[in-house]
């Protein structure tokens, strides 16, 4: 009879076999293609959408050519790139209906009418606006005698901040935008790889086997660090590949912020690796089939999608957002926004290394008892087992 394998020889004897069986698989290689076109479409539909808001095609009648100064000025003023084409009103109408120009600017002061096709966007509806008000009131003043210069001179307002400008606040941006967007898909992918390994394992009777030489834990823990260093590794390829590629095209200004972004994604991707994957093996254990997996993992999806959508929507317009800064340090959503909270400068190095002790005490806590749900779960098939009788029934 053989000696039983030491602890720690399991343990790597299980990660071998988890890492080399997932990297060898297909679906390895083409998960990293899927994502990296995933990611080529994300950069390629922002530049299309940036491309269409920030520049309008707008046509003047001759009567309404006067306001085209001041048309330019406040588009200026409001940073979007305004196209000013003067033309007649009917050859202006159909180029309207044909998409060469966004609207028609026709009449005159008092009376002005802005033709769309079948809406005017709103930031050129505004433009538009503030241009034919202002004209208005410097009309107004003009004919009160009062110079329309010198009241703007006399309502100047001088812009400044507490801090010093960020030129790079959008490179910032974008990094934080692509580091969360990694760490959600591969905390949610390779989590889930593990929960389904579980079951297969279950339903193919093979954990039996694998329990006969091995213990519960060191089957767990061998997994998760197995599955979990396979993710890290396409995260590494995926990371080496955009920020080579961002160099390349000469997007990339700050590579000292994406390097420190990088950091944290793998800081942050391992401690919410092991928290999420523990999790998900234990809840998978409890099931028999792949059918019902999905119904006991779906509360762990939304934990994750939680605090992503948080993250994007939050932080993009309000990086100081109170309630994003809070919820940086709870475990469970810290993994997503205070990596990204770091990188766009509002989250100091403490406040990250804080966040990261939370989490790294949470991790033993939630490894204790998704180690007693596994254990009490693994070896039985058939009906759903339920967390409560898991966590107390007595492992055989």
């Amino acid at each position: 009879m053989n000696a039983p394998l030491p602890a720690r020889s399991a343990v790597v004897l299980v990660a071998r076999r988890e890492f080399v069986t997932q990297v060898r698989s297909r679906s390895f290689v083409i998960g990293i293609l899927i994502t990296l076109v995933f990611f080529a479409g994300m950069f390629l539909l922002g530049s299309y959408i940036s491309g269409q808001t920030s520049s309008h095609a707008l046509g003047v009648t001759p009567q309404a050519a006067g306001l085209r100064p001041v048309l330019e000025q406040t588009a200026h003023g409001h940073g979007v790139e305004l196209d000013v084409r003067q033309v007649d009103e009917a050859p202006g109408r159909e180029q309207v209906r044909d998409g060469e120009l966004d609207a028609l600017l026709t009449g005159a002061p008092g009376a002005f009418d802005l033709v769309g096709h079948d809406s005017v966007d709103g930031g050129l509806q505004a433009i538009v606006q503030a241009a034919v008000e202002q004209q208005a009131v410097s009309a107004a003043l003009a004919g009160a005698g009062v110079d329309p210069a010198q009241v703007a001179s006399s309502s100047a307002l001088a812009v400044t901040t507490l801090e010093p400008f960020d030129s790079g606040s959008g490179q910032r941006l974008a990094i934080a935008f692509v580091g969360t967007l990694l760490l959600f898909f591969s905390l949610s992918g390779y989590g889930n790889l593990v929960a389904t390994g579980v079951v297969e394992e279950k339903q193919s009777r093979v954990v039996e086997l694998l329990l006969a030489t091995i213990t519960p834990w060191q089957l767990l823990a061998g997994k998760v660090i197995g599955l979990g260093a396979v993710g890290l590794l396409q995260l590494v390829i995926l990371s080496a590949i955009a920020g080579l590629g961002a160099a390349a095209a000469g997007l990339l200004v700050l590579p000292g912020a994406a390097l420190g972004m990088f950091v944290m994604v793998v800081l942050w991707y391992l401690l919410g690796f092991f928290l999420y994957a523990s999790l998900y093996a234990a809840v998978g254990s409890t099931v028999s089939r792949q059918e019902e997996l999905q119904s006991v993992v779906a509360p762990m999806i939304f934990l994750l999608l939680i605090p992503f959508i948080l993250t994007v929507n939050l932080l993009p317009s309000d990086p100081r957002n109170g309630l994003a800064a809070v919820l940086s340090f709870v475990p469970f959503f810290s993994q997503t926004v205070m990596p990204a909270r770091y990188a766009l400068g509002v989250a100091s190095l403490g406040e990250v290394l804080v966040a990261a002790a939370l989490a790294a005490a949470t991790i033993v806590v939630v490894v204790r008892v998704a180690g007693r749900i596994y254990r009490n779960s693994v070896l039985r098939t058939g009906a759903r087992v339920s967390l409560r009788e898991a966590l107390t029934s007595k492992s055989s």
